[in-house]
């Protein structure tokens, strides 16, 4: 069977754009929308096997809004007995919750264990099919199974199964409608910890009558019917999650204290993390609206059972470790109380005082805050708790991309083996739930290997990868060194590796899999990073500022209200409701060569089944509800009761409703509320809001701790060009510093800027001064320069590609900035001045030698 969707490409882009899809996830996207509108078998899930971290959870938004814009309205997401995912899937779905995936069109109306509110309203016959969005269905696996006692109490497992199948007056029983409805679609999440082995969650499953299964995991078994694949080892490469560091003492830690060694060494690599964090963040988000920005890391800490864990809390608490107990949360089957579950939920707000996470094999799937950032696993773990969801608890990047900078792009895991234990593994990563990090097998020889050859790029046994997986590519250089100070070399040990060094074996420039060797007597100290460079404006320019014309575009938002519509037009529409009798087809039998047959004669006329009035009332109700022009609010349900309707109904003329009466009445009010709909919203205009940006921010830029400015480069140096990084030597331009993302469409730009006679001053714009021109309501640019000619005009300038002439979108930025330079005309702030725009294509700027040559072929709006 297939559902009814059609594979739309141009509506996948859209909503990829609109949820920020990143490459691999619109991929799928279009993977299972291909195998959704052809033959499946519904009752077998179509597995997405998505490395963890990835974005599973956006794909699982853009499907879902995807069925809506087809009307495919119910799905279920089906999870794991856990809480904490439980509410975390229920949080991604619900509007306002800080979790919501934002970039549904409507939003989606939720039901889960703890609120049927949602549903109770769509059966209500006022507010029946009213809803717009989508309506998900969040229920843990256990959830679904039939209860084997009838009167288990409420706050039971039995107890919760049976509320599901409760029949409740006003709205029957969920589990009823559920399997009754023919286009439920169940999105099974970490799929993998109910698949066909676990034969009472599958019947549940099953018992659904689902029109489509869909599995979403990292790990997916030989079995399972996968239908796209983007392994870790991908995401790695292609700059989406952290990479991996595995971090080893020379022989392990000696079997008097080992533990106590271990979570010293920990704390160590946690200590460094912080200062990291902070460093990065006061430079990138400084003040105190930079504050929400910034994030601090964790360590996580998989201990072997409750009591294990219980004693690495207090440890961890006590003096020489982190030396306060609110700054360890242990969370395992006894310590799960609702506070506990709150400091959990709120671990990314920075009132936190959360440093380290104590659990036994709790927190894997669905926890998905983006602290961790230190992993230490107790004792032989190896690969039954080391799974990849384990694994997956860090490997999200704590900013959502990758930095360049080495701590924050980085996953330590901390080992209790040994690094000469390690030389003996014949697969290191998968004992580490990294299985699927590299394409093949990594064993401990490839890593001695890497160490001896000091290039870190040892190929792995190579399996065949999926033809699903493509590459990427992240760019950026690292504002700090790869290795820190700490990392001191000592004497080669037997194993031909130096202390302290750092290898590579897996990945390419974007990243990889890498090890990092600690010498037995080693500290593992605070690192010391390179001082931040500071740029300061020109002397000739100190104290000069201007403003940016920034600005904002959007559509006037007021809604359509029914009590727009004037009783008058309500009046005239109810005068039109007709009555009509039913047409009944009459045929005489006749008799032609011996033979019965047909013959039609006249028809007949009965009058129309009678029909209540509240049975109209409510069918006009749930049909003006459900055109999707009019929203679901109190407002709109007070006045349609006490107003469209009681004057519709009054001056219809219908004493008896029959059938025919209703679908008349139906027909009549329906197509005035849309017109007057439409009325409505093509009255809405688009609105331009110039806010004037004053620049620059400040008179000192800090650049990311670790960058240098570089020498100035010649017209004829392009080789040597890096992209990001910063060059001196700008005398005209306002700061004698500047970075440029192109050299063909900026930074020749900047040349022919700062040597012309014609220009007084520029500027180079970055996004972060806030100098933004809105060309949709959506869509925002940021132009490249600002510079004052000699004339006195100011001009914004944007740099491009030759194929920009042709780009619809580059054309529509043009656009956007030529109207605005005739709107500051009669702008209050930007009287007196002259304003124009330029947009500077690369063969443009190679062929001018002035200002002026580069405006005449640019041909500027002014």
């Amino acid at each position: 069977m297939a559902l009814p969707i059609a594979l739309d490409q141009g509506l996948i882009d859209s909503i990829a754009t609109e949820f920020q899809l990143r490459d691999p996830n619109k991929r799928a996207l279009r993977k299972l929308i291909y195998h959704l509108t052809g033959d499946f078998d519904p009752l077998e899930p179509m597995v997405m096997h998505m490395a963890t971290g990835a974005g599973k959870t956006y794909l699982m938004a853009a499907l879902i809004e995807y069925l809506s814009r087809f009307g495919v309205k119910n799905v279920m997401v089906v999870v794991p007995p856990s809480t904490v995912l439980e509410n975390k899937t229920v949080q991604n779905f619900t509007q306002g919750s800080r979790r919501y995936v934002d970039g549904f069109s409507s939003a989606p109306q939720v039901v889960s264990p703890g609120n049927y509110g949602a549903w109770r309203a769509d059966q209500s016959e006022l507010f029946r099919n009213a809803a717009d969005g989508p309506m998900v269905y969040v229920f843990n696996v256990s959830q679904l199974i039939e209860p084997k006692r009838a009167n288990a109490a409420a706050d039971t497992k039995d107890g919760m199964r049976r509320k599901i199948r409760d029949h409740q007056e006003e709205s029957g029983s969920l589990y009823d409608y559920l399997v009754n409805l023919d286009d439920l679609v169940v999105i099974a999440d970490e799929s993998h910890l109910f698949g066909t082995s676990a034969k009472a969650f599958n019947k549940a499953l099953k018992d659904l009558r689902p029109a489509a299964t869909i599995g979403l995991t990292a790990s997916a078994s030989d079995t399972d019917h996968v239908i796209f694949h983007y392994p870790l080892y991908s995401a790695i490469e292609d700059g989406y999650v952290k990479s991996p560091m595995l971090v080893y003492r020379e022989n392990g830690y000696p079997k008097d204290s080992a533990e106590e060694r271990q979570l010293l060494d920990a704390v160590s690599l946690l200590r460094n993390k912080e200062a990291a964090y902070e460093a990065y963040g006061k430079a990138n988000f400084p003040g105190e609206t930079g504050e929400r920005k910034r994030t601090k890391p964790l360590l996580f800490v998989v201990c072997e059972s409750v009591a294990h864990a219980g004693e690495v809390t207090k440890i961890l608490q006590g003096p020489g470790y982190f030396g306060d107990p609110e700054a360890v949360l242990q969370f395992d089957n006894k310590h799960n109380d609702a506070v506990t579950l709150r400091r959990l939920d709120e671990l990314d707000s920075p009132a936190s005082t959360v440093r380290a996470i104590v659990s036994v094999d709790r927190l894997k799937e669905g926890w998905d805050t983006k602290r961790v950032a230190v992993m230490c696993a107790l004792r032989a773990m190896s690969s039954d708790i080391l799974t990849q969801q384990t694994m997956g608890r860090g490997l999200r990047l704590p900013f959502g991309a990758r930095t360049g900078v080495a701590e924050l792009d980085q996953l330590d895991i901390l080992s209790h083996k040994s690094f000469k234990a390690l030389l003996k593994d014949e697969d290191v990563l998968r004992s580490f739930g990294l299985g699927d990090a590299a394409q093949g097998a990594i064993s401990g020889m490839d890593v001695e290997e890497s160490f001896r050859q000091g290039e870190g790029q040892v190929q792995p046994n190579t399996n065949n990868p999926s033809t699903e997986t493509q590459r990427g590519s992240t760019s950026g250089s690292p504002a700090w060194p790869t290795t820190s100070s700490s990392e001191t070399t000592e004497a080669p040990s037997d194993t031909g590796t130096t202390a302290g060094e750092t290898t590579q074996v897996t990945g390419g420039n974007t990243g990889g899999v890498s090890f990092r060797r600690v010498g037995d007597n080693e500290t593992i100290q605070r690192a010391d990073y390179i001082p931040a460079t500071e740029i300061r404006v020109n002397e000739q320019f100190a104290g000069k500022t201007f403003l940016f014309p920034s600005t904002v575009m959007a559509k006037s938002t007021t809604p359509f209200l029914l009590s727009h519509i004037d009783d008058e037009d309500i009046i005239r529409a109810a005068r039109r409701v007709a009555d009509s009798k039913e047409a009944l087809t009459r045929e005489e039998i006749v008799v032609r060569k011996s033979k019965l047959d047909t013959k039609r004669t006249t028809d007949a006329e009965v009058e129309s089944a009678p029909v209540a009035e509240d049975d109209v009332i409510g069918e006009l109700t749930r049909r003006v509800f459900g055109l999707g022009v009019v929203t679901q609010n109190k407002k709109n349900a007070i006045t349609l009761a006490q107003y469209v309707l009681p004057t519709f109904m009054a001056n219809a003329g219908i004493d008896h409703w029959t059938e025919k009466a209703k679908q008349s009445a139906v027909d009549e009010l329906v197509a005035l509320v849309n017109e007057k709909a439409r009325q409505h919203a093509s009255s809405l205009q688009t609105e331009t809001t110039i806010v004037p940006v004053e620049l620059p921010i400040d008179e000192v830029v800090t650049l990311p701790f670790g960058k240098e400015v570089l020498q100035q480069l010649s017209k004829d140096q392009q080789a040597k060009f890096k992209p990001r990084e910063f060059y001196d030597g700008w005398n005209r331009g306002l700061f004698p510093a500047a970075s440029f993302d192109s050299w063909g469409g900026e930074y020749l730009l900047a040349l022919l800027l700062n040597y012309t006679s014609d220009i007084v001053w520029w500027k180079r714009l970055y996004s972060t001064d806030g100098a933004s021109i809105m060309y949709t309501t959506r869509d925002t640019y940021y132009p490249d320069f600002v510079a004052q000619d000699s004339d006195g005009t100011m001009w914004i300038i944007e740099g491009k590609s030759d194929k920009g002439r042709d780009d619809e979108t580059v054309q529509a930025k043009r656009a956007a900035a030529r109207v605005l330079v005739r709107e500051l005309l009669g702008e209050e702030d930007f009287v007196g001045q002259k304003w124009g725009y330029v947009i500077a294509y690369e063969s443009d700027i190679r062929a001018s030698e002035s200002w002026e040559d580069l405006k005449r072929k640019s041909n500027p709006g002014a």
